[in-house]
């Protein structure tokens, strides 16, 4: 019985924790797609499929399109594989992502190459995301670390 009790609260566990990870890989995913159409329309659906709705009626549509096209431009499209995982748990992904003209098994790209993505999701609605992505590219985060 006990056994048995076990393997339930780890199965509701991993279940739970696999849907959060889910969670966070469609936004993922949403957002390479997004990125890599580049169009003004794709980020505006994007912000507004992702956002937690309490955060997207405050926010200034506008800017957030024109940070997302900045980022766009700046990097081009990207890879849609993951070139390094970060940090996963239930509730945040960091991760590095690559222009797509560069080569995933590369272990030294250049950090002006390397995109670092930041899914906060919502605790209490973990389909969408709390804030904004966090985006930037890695060789600042290195200067300034």
């Amino acid at each position: 019985m006990i056994h048995l009790l076990i393997t339930i609260i780890a199965l509701v566990t991993f279940t739970t924790l696999y849907s959060q990870n889910k969670e966070q890989l469609n936004i993922l995913d949403n957002f390479i797609i997004t990125h890599n159409d580049g169009s003004d329309d794709a980020i505006k659906q994007f912000i507004k499929d992702t956002y937690l709705p309490e955060i997207y009626a405050t926010i200034n549509l506008n800017d957030h399109i024109a940070f997302y096209k900045q980022i766009v431009n700046r990097f081009g499209d990207l890879s849609n594989q993951i070139y390094y995982l970060v940090e996963e748990n239930p509730y945040k992904l960091i991760v590095y992502l690559i222009k797509k003209d560069q080569n995933i098994n590369n272990l030294f790209i250049n950090p002006e190459n390397i995109l670092q993505v930041e899914i906060d999701l919502s605790k209490t609605n973990p389909k969408y995301m709390k804030k904004g992505l966090g985006l930037g590219a890695l060789l600042y985060d290195q200067k300034r670390g």
